[in-house]
């Protein structure tokens, strides 16, 4: 038998951290698990034939994607973000989460959920080393989740409860902006999130898809800003972004958290006073984000994406399978980086991004 161990299994060495040819130090890694999904969002899934899930020989394996995750994390990254589709629909996600827990280096493990799942997967997401999770909710009306997604509410808020109750901080729930459809729900949502010691984040409306007629629905974050029940809510005139993250926020104003607080006393009389509550704010479209990006994504068929809206993209999966040396796997990697684009327009046109976002990850 062979002594000769395989590269990919010595020790990692330290390398200086990798930045692309702006300047900007990447430190984020985003992996799609599965482009599979068990809801139907209206303005994330292509209808009917348009959308071929990737052939399960085709989507990476868990041991491939931990050996991704050990090369970036040997190039300076410290975050990374299983996404989906729904991730939760891909068997032995929990084992893979413990895996990639246990690399060196990662200081921040999360994952993107549509919580229909979470009920029964929080407490052990978070046993194996899960850090965080966010969680995807447009509406909290049963009527018009359903309209938008084919799901039940009811699942998905008792997944943020199990969320809760694993003791998942914070968590995150990101609502996209429609209008017409959930614009009217947004200081509900505001009150709900306080309530809740929830972090909520608005999203405005993107071409997610081709076809998408998303111009009609679309609802600016500024516009949002100045409707009086927000100002009354929210501190619009303080706003600040936590490092590279794409969302801006804003703190509640003290009358909503004490009326907070107050509901909460009456509920339970012992709970206990709540920190300062915020909200965040995505502005793909209007306000533009470039400057601050750290990000590679890695979908689920091995493509290693630079830019979320351009289809530029390195096939990372061949070089996992052919034997190559994790220093060709690096090497990719750091190409990935310096193809980053100082910045880009989310479209679907021809020069722009082809691949719909449930293929992506976001």
């Amino acid at each position: 038998m062979s002594n000769i161990i395989p590269i990919h299994f010595l020790p990692q060495q330290a390398m200086p951290p990798i930045a692309d040819g702006f300047g900007r130090k990447i430190g984020y890694l985003r992996i799609s698990v599965v482009d599979r999904c068990n809801l139907r969002c209206t303005y994330c899934r292509p209808n009917g034939d348009d959308f071929h899930a990737v052939e399960r020989e085709q989507l990476l394996t868990f041991e491939e994607i931990e050996r991704v995750v050990r090369m970036a994390t040997q190039l300076g990254v410290e975050k990374i973000r299983l996404t989906g589709g729904e991730p939760l629909v891909r068997k032995g996600l929990v084992d893979a989460i413990a895996r990639i827990a246990a690399v060196p280096g990662i200081r921040d493990l999360a994952l993107s959920t549509n919580a229909v799942l979470l009920d029964k997967f929080a407490r052990p997401l978070r046993e194996a080393g899960l850090h965080r999770v966010n969680i995807s909710l447009d509406s909290l009306n049963p009527q018009i989740f359903e309209q938008l997604t084919g799901g039940r509410l009811s699942e998905v808020l008792a997944g943020i409860h199990a969320a809760q109750d694993a003791g998942f901080t914070p968590i995150r729930i990101n609502a996209v902006l429609m209008r017409g459809i959930n614009d009217h729900e947004a200081a509900s949502l505001i009150d709900w999130s306080i309530r809740e010691q929830l972090e909520l984040r608005f999203i405005e409306l993107m071409p997610m898809r081709e076809g998408m007629d998303w111009q009609r629905q679309y609802y600016p974050i500024s516009e949002l800003l100045a409707r009086a029940d927000i100002i009354d809510r929210l501190e619009i005139n303080t706003s600040e972004r936590q490092g590279s993250s794409a969302a801006r926020y804003m703190p509640v104003r003290a009358k909503h958290q004490q009326s907070s607080h107050e509901q909460s006393l009456r509920e339970n009389e012992s709970a206990p006073r709540r920190p300062p509550g915020k909200v965040g704010f995505i502005e793909p479209m209007s306000n533009h984000f470039c400057e601050s990006c750290n990000r590679l994504r890695l979908m689920s068929d091995g493509k290693l994406r630079p830019c979320l809206s351009a289809d530029h993209e390195i096939d990372l999966r061949a070089t996992l399978r052919d034997g190559s040396s994790d220093e060709d796997l690096l090497g990719l990697i750091r190409l990935a980086t310096t193809q980053k684009q100082e910045a880009s327009t989310y479209t679907f046109e021809s020069t722009g991004r082809q691949r719909s976002m449930i293929s992506i990850g976001g």
